[in-house]
């Protein structure tokens, strides 16, 4: 995790487009406005102050330009619950000189944001503090918005604490191990294996992924230099830095997404790896199965389990018992699916394109709470009902 200065970002996309700048404190750094905007653009003029992990919008459905630019840069979207009124905006920016309308709006949405993440900011600052951690509690910060995860759990991630001397101290307590207790870690063993190769595989791709994206950035560098030389016009020189600019973000997100990975493959053991899809649709289980490779006894991560196909139940009745899920389970899918359903709300997850990582004591807390015998009766009488039924 690199040391730029955190950000606040507000944007009132539009024709002309607003933005505006905040440190981490509410401090304004930079307020600006400008027609034909694009995100390509956007980015590469407010990255240059540091990394943006808050973005802030006046309307209670996020823009799409909010919504790519919080995307690209994996910063969280703090939207109202109704569209901010006039009033109130201009309350938010009273003691400040904006330009036009789009920076006022601008600001009033970055000045929200970060009153509304205000609280949870100044307990990482206490946090710090009492702990002699102000050294890193601006890493602290991204990870508790950006990741959504508790002060302590980030502090954990940041330090990285060994656990090798706690799992020898086990093995040398424990004295006796049984041939179904060994049998029962083979299987478990084997199953990391194959997550391990899964995982290293999709850590590959993104490493060659970088790769390109580096060879890129060399031509474009060498492209520029050559066209500064020359007669080229200063529009196109500009746009060259601004793409340059975007390739660097991404090559920097796509670094520190290979380190995630790094750690996880080594603490694997910790965590169960969870699969994802957004629905039990067909078509979206066609484009993911041939990445994720769903085997007997995995653990899905669904966003929206109420769009489903039979052949898709069908196919994973026999692989897969539990289901997390993202969207409330409908009545309908709650009765008729063959499965154990866990709402991801309780759970502490860490997300990534395909695969979602969650601690074993967290998930092993929730399932625990589950009645899984009746579970099992109840699918088991439906299932010799409709046997009965054809």
């Amino acid at each position: 995790m690199n040391d730029k200065k955190l950000l606040i970002v507000g944007i009132d996309p539009g024709t002309t487009t607003g933005y505006a700048v905040l440190d981490i404190e509410g401090r304004l750094i930079h307020l600006d406005s400008s027609k034909q905007l694009n995100l390509s653009l956007l980015i590469s003029k407010t990255i240059r102050f540091g990394k943006a992990i808050l973005v802030g919008t006046d309307k209670a459905k996020a823009p799409h330009l909010v919504e790519e630019f919080a995307t690209k840069l994996g910063s969280k979207v703090i939207t109202p619950q109704e569209d901010i009124k006039v009033n109130e905006k201009r309350r938010l920016i009273e003691s400040f000189e904006v330009g036009d309308e789009h920076q006022g709006d601008a600001l009033a949405s970055a000045l929200f944001a970060y009153k509304e993440a205000k609280a949870l900011l100044d307990k990482v600052e206490i946090f710090a503090r009492e702990n002699k951690k102000e050294n890193i509690k601006d890493r602290i910060k991204e990870l508790v918005i950006t990741k959504k995860i508790s002060i302590k759990a980030a502090l954990s991630l940041i330090e990285k604490k060994d656990e090798e001397d706690k799992i020898v101290e086990k093995v040398i307590t424990e004295k006796r191990l049984s041939e179904s207790d060994f049998l029962k870690l083979y299987n478990k063993l084997k199953k990391h294996e194959a997550e391990i190769m899964l995982l290293n595989r999709y850590k590959d791709n993104l490493k060659n992924k970088i790769a390109d994206l580096e060879k890129a950035q060399l031509k474009y560098e060498i492209k520029a230099d050559g066209k500064r030389v020359a007669d080229f016009r200063e529009r196109r020189i500009m746009a060259l830095e601004n793409s340059l600019m975007v390739k660097e973000h991404e090559i920097d997100n796509l670094k520190s997404l290979v380190k995630k990975f790094d750690y996880m493959v080594s603490h694997i053991n910790n965590f169960y790896v969870l699969k994802k899809l957004k629905t039990l649709g067909a078509k979206e289980f066609n484009i993911k199965s041939k990445v994720i490779d769903i085997q007997k006894n995995d653990i899905l991560l669904i966003d929206n389990p109420n769009i489903a196909s039979d052949s898709v139940i069908s196919f994973l009745k026999d692989k897969v018992f539990v289901i997390v899920h993202k969207k409330p389970i409908s009545e309908y899918i709650g009765k008729n699916a063959p499965f154990v359903f866990i709402n991801a709300k309780t759970l502490k997850i860490r997300e990534d394109r395909y695969f979602g990582f969650i601690e074993k004591k967290y998930f092993e807390m929730e399932k625990n709470k589950i009645n899984w015998a009746k579970k099992i009766i109840e699918d088991y009488k439906e299932e010799k009902r409709q046997l009965i039924l054809r």
